[in-house]
């Protein structure tokens, strides 16, 4: 088993054919879990006979860790740190049902060599010829890719009716309307693009483009409502300006909305009670809805069937002469992509697929909320419909989020629908960094409306993009997208490639000179 280790520590990453990718795997603490088991291996192995069987139960259970470990790099595309293992454990609970969704990223090479150190750990009697065997077959199998199928039609063709309904400039937002802002999770503009509900054809969102520049929960939410990402950070840090600054506070004290945030995950994790309580007048969590409708509606590890907002927006109260700020944050699309629907065949399939029946459920919790606020409000209400992040299936060979800034989990869906008239307006460009100041700048008087137009306002015709992008926990990958190109820095091989915005036409970027330039711009605007 010693040189069991020291194989799967060698090899692992070299399939890259990248040293870089090889040290940016063997970080700290995979070096220091290596030099920890290997010391243990040899104590236990010449240990007392008589404790043999506890002597194989502990060496396998050493083994599984260890390959775990290996495997969640390659799953996840990145290498395990101190703070990602301790961040683990103080969050088990609710990360532990995720273990389904991991498992079945695995490849057939890592079951083989999981099962294949239980094999000399607990088999005395073993075959020389297994060695040589066991490696070829190890080599080949890691070689075979097994990509998991997906599905990649084309979405349904955009109704002429509703694609006259799309506009991409709007200089104001009139007479202070409701706004309810529906943030789904880890939906990509493109799958929700293949999505239509009694409302809406969401195939109108193809052709825009509208990222986020962290795809992890809490600082993207944490963007979306202070405009401030703060890539050089893994959590949120609170500042007093930033709470002022919020976008529900400005819209509370400059227009009087009252505000109101309904989410069905907790708001216990990563520090978001010490924000969101302090910005909303009303905050409504899944613990509070667990207590209150716990016995109507399911939950999971991470949040509550979604239905269970139609019941809480009922308690709002829609009298009030103020208008209605309400930030609706639903769950059900994150892993393991919680499907309500009793009986469902998709309760153990693919991920992918499980995704997308979750998301097909989410769609009519939509249209429930859309027909809620026809049907019970005469002011104005004016719903956008936006994502924390996307979500990965293999994709440049990353699966869930956090570590890829690949379109699939950076480019979310983004759209105005204001509910009397049925417009709908989607900019051409835009990013959550830039979404406070739009939607204050839509909301100033006319008189104002000559100065907030030179602030980042998305839907205005001259709107300039410049926004920078990181993965969370994680260096692997920077980026810079501006009004015509995306730039993704692969930090872990040193390899910066361009492509335009769908991400076609890219190459990797070879003028030494202009590499720098691209490089150094990501590096000064992360800090």
């Amino acid at each position: 088993m010693f040189y069991n280790y020291l194989f799967l520590y060698f090899f692992q990453g070299l399939h890259s054919y990248s040293l870089g990718v090889w040290f940016y795997f063997h970080g700290l603490f995979l070096n220091a879990f290596t030099i920890f088991v290997l010391v243990l291996e040899v104590y236990l192995k010449y240990k007392q006979v008589h404790r043999n069987l506890l002597n194989k139960i502990f060496r396998s259970t050493i083994w599984s860790l260890y390959v775990i470990l290996i495997v969640y790099q390659q799953v996840y595309q990145t290498a395990v740190n101190f703070e990602l293992f301790i961040y683990f454990f103080n969050h088990i609970e609710l990360l532990i049902t995720d273990l389904i969704g991991f498992l079945y990223q695995w490849k057939l090479s890592q079951w083989f060599l999981l099962l294949l150190g239980f094999y000399w750990i607990l088999f005395t009697t073993r075959k020389k010829i297994l060695i040589p065997l066991s490696v070829v077959i190890l080599f080949f199998l890691s070689y075979h890719s097994e990509m998991e199928g997906l599905d990649v039609s084309n979405p349904s063709p955009l109704s002429n009716l509703q694609s006259k309904r799309v506009k991409t400039v709007l200089s104001s937002i009139p007479e202070k309307p409701n706004i309810v802002f529906v943030i789904l999770e880890g939906v990509s503009r493109k799958q929700l693009a293949t999505q239509t509900s009694k409302y809406i054809d969401f195939s109108v969102l193809n052709g825009s483009h509208f990222w986020i520049p962290m795809p992890h929960t809490s600082k993207s939410l944490f963007t979306w409502m202070t405009g401030q990402p703060q890539l050089n950070q893994t959590r949120i840090k609170l500042e007093e300006y930033l709470l002022e600054g919020s976008l529900p506070i400005q819209l509370e004290k400059n227009h009087n909305y009252q505000t109101i945030m309904i989410y069905t995950q907790s708001i216990y994790f990563e520090g978001m009670e010490k924000f969101f309580p302090r910005i909303f007048q009303t905050v409504l969590d899944k613990t509070i809805l667990e207590k209150e409708y716990g016995s109507l509606y399911s939950s999971f590890s991470w949040g509550m069937d979604d239905r269970v907002i139609l019941a809480a927006q009922r308690k709002i109260n829609l009298k009030t002469n103020s208008p209605l700020f309400i930030l609706i944050g639903l769950s059900q699309t994150h892993s393991p992509y919680f499907v309500s629907t009793q009986g469902s065949d998709s309760q153990w399939i693919s991920p992918s697929v499980r995704h997308k029946v979750s998301l097909g459920e989410e769609v009519k919790v939509l249209d429930s909320i859309i027909s809620f606020w026809k049907e019970n409000v005469d002011r104005e209400t004016l719903l956008i419909i936006a994502a924390d992040h996307g979500e990965s299936f293999g994709e440049e060979g990353a699966h869930a989020h956090n570590y890829s800034l690949y379109n699939q989990e950076t480019d979310v869906p983004f759209l105005f629908y204001f509910l009397k008239s049925s417009q709908i307006y989607i900019p051409k460009l835009g990013s959550s960094v830039d979404f406070k100041t739009t939607i204050l700048s839509l909301l100033n008087s006319i008189q104002n409306q000559e100065n907030s137009m030179q602030e980042n306002n998305f839907f205005v015709p001259n709107y300039e993009l410049s926004l920078f992008l990181k993965t969370w926990n994680s260096e692997i990958q920077k980026s810079l997208i501006t009004s015509d190109k995306k730039y993704i820095y692969h930090s872990d091989r040193d390899q910066l490639f361009q492509m335009d915005h769908d991400e076609n036409n890219r190459k990797q970027v070879f003028d030494v000179h202009l590499k720098q330039k691209v490089v150094n711009q990501i590096y000064t605007g992360i800090r």
